[in-house]
């Protein structure tokens, strides 16, 4: 069969994304090739960034995309959806493709659909497939009956983890469970993707420089912090590639496409220190002269002394610490973090001494947050040895806990997903009786000028160094996020 599979266009706050790829398009890529379907990988993003009215417009125009399939014709079209705020660019290709191939099945997957199904199949008619969470053995199910002449609600039927249209009716088979093996699993489909289109817009992360690849040694995360909905699409278990597995991996793209950066994108990529350990020993086993980060954050809990040497020993050049909140109270009993401040201060300070710079991740507008909180959050960022940080706003995520808390207390003004004004992480959702949208955007702004304020040593030490965390870059949308027209230091 042939078989198009589809990365929209996105909006996002600034002109400064790493613009990193869909790896669940190209392990899905690879599972079809592998049963022998000739798969196309089409990213609509890859294309021009464009100042739009809530931010900047990633890619090219419909108008485009549908210029460049005239005269094709495909069996299966799949289309990845991860946040709300990209649902109506999704919703967008697929009456584009519907129109251009009537007959062609119209798939969608990824976080958002995978949770509000209901949604997705209401407000598009020309959806026809849903695949629920982790899709790649679901879509190929799917494929193989397709093959064979089946229909589609044949086809849906003999499969789980998906929801389709026969007719005016939705049926829906529940996922029953996940890929245990992952080591089973081939390798992403990079060759699928022009690489040269691709590194060429390629952007800075932290210290890792162009060309890098993304790479994945586990999936999901056990921590059920009350914030994180990951497990809506990888379940609760924490599953997990061999070291040794992994490591081939990161030899083979070193050989195959003479890159030698990568990006660690797990979620909980430490939560057992012995095969974080047993990854590193192996990179150093073989020799590899890698370059890497783990630019999701770790989870402090999970990370030791030694853990820290061997990373920077293996090439690691920053660590990230997913620390949340400077109060106890927020990160703890509203987040459900369980990570005492003690930890956090061990964690940095073990970073300081091994000579390995350290980015804190912090949230600022969950409900309970108010003046006393984010002021905890500014004298953490002021003590620590951090040597970035960043602060995104709550995004109120359907199906968690602390989402669920937000509408009982009567918190949230949910946005619909086709609202230009939505983006995640950027846009406030709550009005509580501590806040509203407007304070939260302004305590975000307060506690990057307080990180800039005390850290500008560090700061313009990492922003001359040659592969320095900072650079001028982020450098200046950090300065337009806060709307400085004056540094709070002097450039001496």
């Amino acid at each position: 069969m042939k078989i198009l599979l589809v990365y929209p266009q996105y909006i996002y706050h600034d002109t400064f994304d790493a613009r990193s790829p869909s790896l669940s398009l190209l392990y899905l890529a690879s599972f079809l090739e592998r049963d022998g379907h000739h798969v196309r990988i089409f990213n609509a993003s890859d294309g021009p960034i464009t100042q739009v009215k809530n931010g900047y417009l990633y890619g090219i125009s419909n108008e485009e995309i549908s210029k460049a399939f005239q005269g094709e014709d495909y069996d299966l079209v799949g289309i990845t959806c991860s946040f709300a705020s990209r649902w109506r660019f999704v919703s967008e290709q697929a009456a584009l493709f519907k129109k251009l191939w009537p007959g062609t099945p119209i798939v969608v997957g990824g976080l958002f659909p995978t949770y509000e199904w209901e949604y997705c199949f209401r407000k598009s008619k020309d959806i026809d497939v849903i695949v629920l969470g982790e899709g790649e053995g679901t879509l190929t199910g799917v494929a193989a009956k397709l093959e064979d002449g089946c229909s589609i609600a044949n086809a849906c039927g003999s499969v789980d983890g998906i929801v389709w249209r026969d007719g005016e009716k939705i049926n829906k088979k529940d996922k029953s469970g996940y890929n245990e093996d992952l080591n089973s699993l081939p390798f992403p489909a990079w060759h699928l993707l022009d690489l040269k289109s691709f590194f060429n817009t390629q952007r800075n992360l932290y210290e890792l420089r162009p060309p890098y690849f993304t790479v994945l040694s586990s999936r999901s995360c056990p921590e059920a912090c009350s914030f994180c909905n990951m497990f809506i699409t990888h379940g609760r278990k924490w599953r997990t590639r061999s070291p040794e597995n992994f490591v081939d991996e990161l030899e083979f793209l070193m050989v195959e496409f003479s890159v030698n950066s990568f990006f660690i994108a797990d979620d909980n990529f430490s939560f057992d220190l012995e095969r974080a350990k047993n990854i590193c020993r192996e990179i150093i086993k073989r020799n590899l002269k890698i370059h890497y980060n783990t630019g999701n954050g770790l989870n402090i809990k999970r990370i030791d002394n030694e853990l820290i040497k061997l990373m920077k020993a293996s090439g690691c050049g920053s660590i990230a610490l997913a620390i949340e909140s400077g109060s106890e109270r927020i990160r703890n009993d509203v987040y459900k973090k369980k990570l005492s401040t003690e930890k956090i201060y061990q964690v940095l300070n073990w970073c300081y001494e091994v000579g390995i710079p350290s980015i804190g991740f912090f949230m600022v507008g969950a409900p309970g947050e108010n003046r006393e909180s984010v002021e905890d959050t500014k004298k953490l960022i002021q003590d620590l040895p951090l040597t970035l940080c960043t602060c995104s706003i709550y995004t109120p995520y359907p199906k968690t806990r602390l989402y669920d808390m937000c509408v009982e207390l009567g918190y949230l003004k949910e946005i619909d997903p086709e609202n230009e004004t939505r983006v995640e992480f950027v846009t406030s959702m709550l009005s509580t009786p501590d806040f509203l949208p407007e304070d939260v955007k302004a305590w975000q702004k307060e506690i990057y000028f307080h990180f800039m304020k005390h850290k500008w040593p560090q700061l313009l030490k990492e922003l001359f160094k040659p592969n320095g965390i900072v650079n001028f870059s982020n450098f200046s949308i950090l300065k337009r996020l806060l709307n400085i027209k004056k540094l709070p230091f002097k450039l001496t």
